[in-house]
């Protein structure tokens, strides 16, 4: 029988976002990391030291999402933090000598599971991919600029 949830882009999206996750979760799990605790590990191996507000900003989660994350990072000596020299008020979140090495390992991990996702796709269909996610993202996360653009036309 079919299934017309099955043709549905938006519930298509949401399973796809799932068995990433699903998968994600299974790789990195043996090395003590969540998919939520990936985009922190991931940021701060750029850049040591930012604060939570910053990391809130780059990985698009809301506060309360962020401090539970870190505690439970904390909790499990992922991270460390150190009291902000400017404003005692923010302390600054740096990874753990032990977790540091690890993290590449689990970028790895992420980039197979992604190639794993694509394999099918060419490169050319894969950065037409890319670019309509990129498209439909900034579509929902700013709909006043569409309206905008709309009027203008």
């Amino acid at each position: 029988m079919k299934n017309p949830l099955n043709e549905c882009l938006c519930y298509q999206l949401q399973h796809l976002t799932r068995l990433l996750m699903v998968r994600l979760n299974d790789e990195i799990r043996p090395h003590g990391v969540t998919q939520g605790q990936l985009p922190v590990l991931c940021c701060l191996s750029e850049a040591d030291g930012q604060t939570q507000a910053e990391l809130c900003d780059k990985i698009q989660v809301e506060q309360p999402t962020m401090a539970n994350t870190l505690r439970r990072m904390e909790r499990d000596g992922l991270i460390h933090r150190t009291a902000c020299e400017k404003d005692k008020r923010q302390s600054r979140i740096f990874l753990t000598e032990q977790t540091r090495p690890t993290v590449e390992t689990l970028e790895k991990k992420r980039d197979e599971v992604i190639a794993r996702m694509t394999r099918h796709m060419q490169p050319k269909e894969l950065a037409t991919f890319q670019r309509l996610l990129t498209n439909a993202l900034q579509a929902l996360e700013n709909p006043e600029a569409d309206q905008s653009n709309e009027i203008q036309e």
